[in-house]
Formats: structure tokens, C-alpha cells, sequence
């Protein structure tokens, strides 16, 4: 397959190189920014093909860079057990052993506090899939962990933002000449 600098050429019969406009640094954003929106759009049954696996000890709490959560684990030291969320304010109950939503290894709950995701109770191996957004480059012809049959609203995003550069750039021209007198 052709790579999506060509794809993007073809569709805009743009010649694009580091010093065009847009440059090819300009139409690798404009395709990482086309994966992000697409994957925003996505039905939540795709979502997994873009997510990736990250794992953590419980009690110390997890750095997010996605709000798009998919699944939490913990392991109870023979299988992951799935993690049921909570709202972060309850944290405090389902520690208490006297409440009826009180978490045990065989029964742990997830919750996100303050762009962290902690899992309770503490101190165990802990997985999670979050939504990972990728960086495109127009030397690729694929883009990793991204549904096949949507990488051709990447190309077209790319496509239009690139037209839309050349435009601004005339337009700013004209603007210049305007002023000039010419």
C-alpha cells in the first residue's frame, strides 16, 4: 500500500516536502490528529483494537494519559480478577471491612482520583487497557494498533487539513499583496 504522504498527494495532487506547504512535519500532526479524531468517533467495540495494556502495584496510584479506560485487573495471586469502578469518594467505605461494598482481592474496585487510576485493595499486581492514541508519520502505509477499515478517514483528514493549509498560505498572500499595492 502506499505510504500516506502519497495517499494524501493523490487525493490533493499536493507536492509535500520539508519545505512546502504544508511540510511534512505540518502533515504528520495533521495525521495524528486524524487518528485521535477518528478514534474519538469510534463505536466502543473497536476501542480495544486501540488500546494497549499497562500494569502497576495497587496503593500507588497510576498516571493516566487517556481518559479511556477499557479494563481493570487485579490479580489475587492465582488469576486477574476484573475490577469494578467506584466513584472516587467512596474509597474511604469500601476500605472498611463493617461495609457491604468492601473490596477483597476476589472482589477489587478500580476508581480515578485526581487523573490516577488506584485499584483497591492495596498491594497487589494490577493491569488495565487504556485507549492509546498513535503518532502517525506520512512515510507510514499502516498505523499500529488501529482498526484497518479506519485509516482511510486518517488519509482524508490529513487530506483536508493539508488543503486547508495551502488556502490559509494563499489567502495570507493575497492579504500581503493587497498591502504592497501591487
Amino acid at each position: 500500500m502506499a505510504t500516506f504522504e502519497a495517499q494524501v498527494a493523490g487525493l490533493t495532487s499536493l507536492t509535500i516536502d520539508d519545505s512546502s506547504s504544508p511540510t511534512r512535519a505540518e502533515l504528520n500532526q495533521f495525521l495524528t490528529d486524524g487518528a485521535k479524531e477518528v478514534i474519538n468517533q469510534l463505536p466502543g467495540h473497536l476501542l480495544p483494537l486501540c488500546a494497549s495494556s499497562n500494569t502497576f502495584t495497587s496503593g500507588s496510584a497510576e498516571t493516566l494519559v487517556t481518559g479511556k479506560i477499557l479494563n481493570v485487573f487485579r490479580s489475587d495471586g492465582d488469576i486477574n480478577q476484573p475490577c469494578r469502578k467506584i466513584p472516587a469518594k467512596q474509597k474511604g467505605r469500601v476500605s472498611d471491612p463493617e461495609e457491604m461494598s468492601y473490596a477483597t482481592i476476589t472482589d477489587p474496585v478500580f476508581f480515578i482520583d485526581n487523573n490516577s487510576l488506584d485499584v483497591l485493595p492495596s498491594g497487589g499486581s494490577c493491569s488495565y487497557s487504556a485507549v492509546a492514541y498513535p503518532s502517525v508519520a506520512y512515510g507510514a502505509s499502516a498505523i499500529t494498533a488501529f482498526p484497518n477499515e479506519a485509516e482511510h478517514l486518517v488519509v482524508l483528514y490529513g487530506a483536508i487539513k493539508s488543503l486547508q493549509n495551502v488556502l490559509a498560505n494563499m489567502d495570507s498572500s493575497i492579504v500581503h499583496s493587497d498591502q504592497d499595492g501591487s
